[in-house]
């Protein structure tokens, strides 16, 4: 997701962590959400975004984290 999908990283900080920002990275997963770093002109941060639901394997992941990205569109 960090090397394709860069663009909706940042989608994704910006509505559901409240966070503006030009590079975002996933640091982690988990089954509740992941752990983002991102670059502020302050410098690193780091955000927690808990998925819509929780997730029982990667295919799930990719399927609730595709959702909540459409949804960070509508936003």
């Amino acid at each position: 997701m960090n090397t394709h999908h860069g663009g909706a990283l940042i989608e994704l900080a910006r509505a559901f962590a409240g966070v503006e920002s030009e590079e975002v990275t996933i640091t982690s997963v988990d089954r509740l959400g992941f752990h983002v770093r991102f670059k502020t002109p302050d410098g690193m941060r780091g955000a927690r975004i808990a998925f819509l639901r929780e997730v029982g394997d990667p295919e799930e992941a990719r399927s609730v984290v595709a959702d909540m990205v459409a949804e960070a569109r509508k936003k």
